[in-house]
């Protein structure tokens, strides 16, 4: 949970633990020179930045995607602020178009209504639907679509877009990535079938990210590396992985990092389950369920992860992954790739969490 008060603390950054900041309320309000660990409450404590996570869903029992009003998606940011999220990309899976569009409205409507105790609303994240039918994941295929600029455009002007995830083989796909990313937004390549040509001619269009990479892609192979080689073979691709311990295996998570150790940011792609326990929730038209942290369709088809960013953290630090990179993962990198780096960030004013030392 984000810190009520601390006095001081070690503050890491990707670099090194460079400077100590004083922290009241949550907020970095003066800095000053590295001495050593600080106190919280009498306990030894390690200031980091809030988490920043660009996948998510759903949360703390509600699917965003059945939302129904702006106080239905204000619970989400409520639970994300709960388990230490200062700020997200509200996720909307494949669904019907209109109520993709209704959706978004009320969640515009709960960015502009933000209060104190919420993650903040950083944009928009359209998952589908213009991925592939031959790796839908838990997206119902009746709804998918081929990349179009017309529907493209009523997305755009439904909700303040951040983040759109294509599978590049698909028809017009290249034609939208070029048209998206000349408008900034972030093409994620994801839910995708696409040969390593297919793949590059997606980044060099304009694509700069992949959606939980290793899930819903074909599997790289010694001939056909296909997108998760392409995307772990360029320097200018961020790798998106969820690292929740169900849904890549520990190795593959290392191996992954240690083909991209300073490009890969950590999403677990929340379901409405996330923050609770198990049982059966709603996501999108259907319904999921939880057991012994495993998020699963009624067909054993993984529908998303319930592990919170903590967990993760846990996670990579257990796998000997660098503290400050591993923050990295889930703080400025992500905010970075979005175009907010000052959200992921411990400068003046920026919100603070305080972990055991």
């Amino acid at each position: 949970m984000i810190s009520t008060f601390i006095e001081s603390g070690s503050i890491p950054t990707e670099k090194a633990l460079i400077n100590q900041q004083w922290i009241s309320g949550g907020i970095v309000v003066k800095g000053r020179e590295l001495i050593s660990y600080g106190e919280s409450a009498g306990k030894s404590g390690l200031a980091i930045p809030g988490f920043v996570d660009l996948q998510v869903n759903g949360h703390g029992g509600m699917d965003l995607l059945s939302a129904k009003t702006v106080s239905d998606i204000k619970m989400v940011s409520k639970s994300l602020y709960n388990q230490g999220v200062v700020g997200y990309l509200p996720t909307l899976i494949t669904g019907p178009i209109e109520e993709t569009l209704r959706v978004m409205a009320l969640i515009e409507n709960a960015k502009r209504e933000a209060e104190s105790g919420e993650a903040k609303i950083l944009g928009i994240h359209l998952e589908g639907p213009f991925i592939s039918t031959a790796k839908p994941g838990v997206h119902p295929l009746d709804y998918f679509r081929t990349p179009d600029l017309d529907l493209i455009g009523k997305y755009l002007r439904a909700g303040s877009v951040a983040m759109v995830t294509i599978a590049p083989e698909l028809p017009g796909a290249i034609e939208v990535i070029k048209h998206l990313s000349a408008m900034g937004i972030v093409v994620s390549l994801g839910h995708s079938s696409a040969t390593a040509d297919q793949a590059n001619a997606g980044f060099d269009a304009g694509a700069k990210t992949v959606t939980h990479l290793w899930n819903a892609m074909l599997p790289m192979t010694v001939r056909s590396p296909g997108l998760v080689g392409v995307a772990l073979e360029r320097d200018d691709v961020t790798i998106q992985i969820i690292v929740d311990g169900v849904h890549v295996a520990p190795e593959v998570v290392q191996a992954t990092i240690a083909a991209a150790p300073n490009r890969f940011v950590v999403t677990n792609d929340a379901v409405a389950p996330a923050g609770l326990g198990e049982g059966k929730f709603p996501f999108g038209t259907f319904e999921v369920e939880v057991k012994a942290g495993r998020a699963v369709r009624s067909d054993g088809v993984l529908a998303g992860g319930v592990e919170s960013l903590y967990g993760s953290l846990n996670l990579l630090l257990n796998l000997g992954i660098n503290l400050d990179s591993a923050l990295a993962s889930m703080t400025s990198r992500p905010a970075a790739l979005i175009g907010q780096g000052h959200i992921g960030a411990l400068d003046l004013g920026s919100p603070v969490q305080v972990i055991p030392a």
